[in-house]
């Protein structure tokens, strides 16, 4: 009769150590590199932070040594500023009249370039019609039409609306258009052979086409829509934070023209902060195709 053989003890658990060795090398391995992740996260986050902290610390020491203090102020100054300012309620009103003229001049204004730059970017026909008093009206500088504007619609929110969309116009109205117009035409011409419609040549082939000149145009905007609301403020306004700055700098109050200039400066972060998540949104697909940007 042929005996069973019975597993070797020895072995087994031989094995089995190696692999708890196993498991903990891997798991240790695994922390080490997410620890190695945060780490450069941090880095990166510190490398960054570094030449504004050490320009905030420059200005601190310079501000009454090398600078007088009442052309400068100081860091210190701005800060406290800025507390008073939030701390009694004084900037609220201001801020909401800037907000609003910003969030209206900016939506108006892209909402316009897009529609404009893809009707002419489709039809060469309108492009050679109206291409060039586009390009001539892009010539007139825009803070010359302020006055103008002030005239046409009050001192009120309109007219510092109106001289932000139309900055923001024409930088989306070119990108939107460059983009419509660099699609290739081959592209266009299988798209039709193969039954696509108008609407589908639109929605597949030209608006993903588009859609990254369409966001640069949108962040390039960014600024210019801020740039033209607080121009506005500064020749007529009755509340907004070109008017709280440009008060400071009369009464001679330098704290309290870098303070409005920060709020300014988040308004511009926090846009560009919503800019880059619909950005990374909508363009999702350039990360996968690899066609995305490169981290060195």
């Amino acid at each position: 009769m042929d005996r069973v053989p019975f597993p070797n003890s020895s072995r087994t658990d031989t094995l089995n150590e190696q692999k708890a060795i196993n498991d903990v090398a891997y798991q240790s391995s695994t922390a080490s590199n997410g620890l190695a992740a945060i780490g450069s996260k941090t880095v990166q986050v510190a490398v960054k932070l570094l030449p504004g902290i050490a320009l905030l610390i420059f200005w601190q020491w310079a501000s009454g040594r090398l600078i007088k203090e009442i052309y400068v102020s100081k860091p210190t100054a701005v800060i406290a500023r800025l507390y008073e300012l939030f701390a009694s309620g004084e900037i609220y009103p201001h801020l909401w009249v800037t907000g609003q003229e910003l969030v209206l001049g900016y939506v108006i204004g892209v909402a316009g370039g897009v529609f404009a730059g893809y009707a002419l970017g489709r039809s060469p026909r309108l492009a050679r019609i109206f291409e060039p008093y586009v390009m001539a009206f892009y010539g007139i500088p825009k803070i010359a039409l302020a006055p103008l504007f002030i005239i046409w619609f009050g001192i009120g929110i309109g007219s510092k609306v109106a001289l932000a969309s139309i900055m923001v116009f024409f930088l989306v109205f070119y990108n939107v258009f460059a983009g419509v117009r660099s699609v290739d035409r081959e592209l266009v011409n299988l798209t039709l052979v193969m039954g696509a419609n108008q609407r589908q040549l639109t929605y597949h082939v030209f608006l993903p086409a588009a859609a990254p000149f369409v966001m640069l145009g949108m962040r390039l905007a960014i600024p210019y829509s801020v740039i033209g609301v607080i121009v506005g403020e500064f020749t007529s306004s009755i509340q907004g934070l070109g008017l709280f700055i440009h008060e400071a700098s009369s009464t001679y109050d330098p704290a309290g023209v870098f303070a409005g200039i920060v709020i300014l400066l988040g308004f511009v972060t926090i846009a560009n902060l919503i800019a880059g998540a619909i950005e990374r949104r909508l363009l999702r697909w350039r990360t996968f195709s690899g066609s995305g940007p490169i981290d060195a």
